[in-house]
């Protein structure tokens, strides 16, 4: 069963009426294994975007879990949203990572954009329901973390905006129908939406990588790219802390990704330790493949827990940055971690491509860096303790 006991008793506990929602995410686990999962090594080997699963998922209403129903969303609680994508990631981690890109920049647009922008872009041009899809662009050449230093200028001219600068790192605006741009403005760095078709918008160069190749890793070059004024998320001077908010989500659906994925690596690693024989028996009789299991799937259920509970508190409406932070940090390393055992379990098989094993530790490699280094994460949650 792809949606697994440990998440219908997390949910259970956190809705004790849980009945429709256990039918809802088991019938999109069904869904992903039978739709999703058998492409997933494919995407992965021919860096294929994830277009097809993506219109499957946008069908089965995945990424619209969590938003309004004034903007075609399904307004269902959170943690059935970080299920989902759980499962997602499980099936094919490419999929689910553009699902997590778009819920940021719709939370983005949902928070802090005006009442036509929500109705535009959110329900017109259906990013809630990814029937149009977005990127995210805040990196440069010049800086990663250290966000405040970024160069990219956006200067208003009549009743439209035109950017000059240089982003990189950025996961798939080529592919993207709207990129949520961050660039300093005269009152500070500023948020807009700008549509990939922009004159002045170029993806430069794509930049060859380790893992999630179903994504193409992309430079952006922005040469007198003008936009309407009325593309500003926001106000001016204000885009670093929406920036800081919008990561929240995005930390928070990177957690459920290295869940699932972690999910995926230890099941295969179970499977394979039954039926790998070696010495007169099944390697899983061996005392020190079983220790790797057993960590395996504690580290997973504790990265879990940690998870749906900072999702169950976004929807109390709590401030969740330590929540999301730890959560996030704590998932990545653990599916790091797994994948790594995963290999270590398969022996020389993990090291092939006939097995697909050492395609999720690829993949999970990422998730340390992405939305905020494991670094950066555990600056950020000590200071949040010490401030308390």
């Amino acid at each position: 069963m792809f949606y697994t006991m440990e998440q219908k008793s997390i949910i259970e506990m956190l809705f004790p009426d849980a009945g429709e929602y256990n039918l809802m995410l088991g019938s999109i686990g069904d869904f992903v294994e039978k739709e999703i999962l058998p492409g997933a090594a494919k995407i992965d080997k021919e860096e294929i975007f994830p277009r097809l699963n993506l219109e499957k998922s946008e069908k089965q209403g995945i990424m619209a879990i969590p938003f309004p129903k004034d903007y075609n969303g399904l307004e269902l609680a959170y943690p059935l949203y970080i299920a989902a994508l759980e499962m997602l990631a499980k099936g094919c981690s490419n999929t689910a990572l553009q699902v997590s890109i778009q819920g940021m920049v719709c939370e983005g647009i949902r928070i802090f954009g005006n009442k036509i922008q929500k109705n535009d872009f959110l329900k017109e041009k259906g990013l809630v329901e990814g029937k149009s899809l977005a990127a995210f662009a805040l990196t440069e050449p010049c800086c990663g973390s250290d966000a405040k230093s970024i160069r990219t200028m956006a200067g208003r001219q009549g009743d439209n905006y035109i950017l000059n600068g240089t982003k990189t790192l950025i996961t798939s605006p080529g592919e993207a129908d709207h990129i949520l741009v961050f660039a300093r403005t005269e009152k500070g760095i500023s948020s807009f939406l700008v549509p990939r078709k922009s004159p002045g918008f170029n993806v430069s160069r794509v930049i060859p990588k380790l893992g999630f190749r179903g994504h193409r890793l992309s430079e952006v070059h922005l040469d007198n790219c003008e936009i309407p004024a009325n593309n500003l998320i926001g106000e001016e001077g204000k885009g670093l802390e929406y920036a800081k908010r919008i990561l929240n989500s995005g930390r928070l659906t990177i957690a459920a990704i290295a869940v699932g994925i972690a999910q995926a690596a230890y099941e295969k690693s179970l499977l394979y330790s039954r039926e790998r024989k070696a010495f007169g028996g099944s390697i899983s009789q061996f005392q020190l493949v079983q220790e790797k299991l057993a960590d395996m799937v504690t580290q997973i259920n504790a990265a879990r827990l940690l998870t749906y509970y900072a999702a169950y508190l976004r929807d109390k409406g709590r401030n969740i940055t330590p929540e999301a932070s730890q959560a996030k940090l704590f998932s990545t390393e653990m599916a790091l971690r797994v994948c790594d055992n995963a290999i270590q379990i398969h022996g020389g098989y993990g090291y092939t491509d006939e097995y697909d094993i050492h395609r999720h530790w690829r993949d999970a490699r990422l998730l340390t860096i992405g939305e905020g280094t494991s670094e950066i994460l555990r600056l950020l949650i000590a200071h949040l303790a010490l401030k308390q």
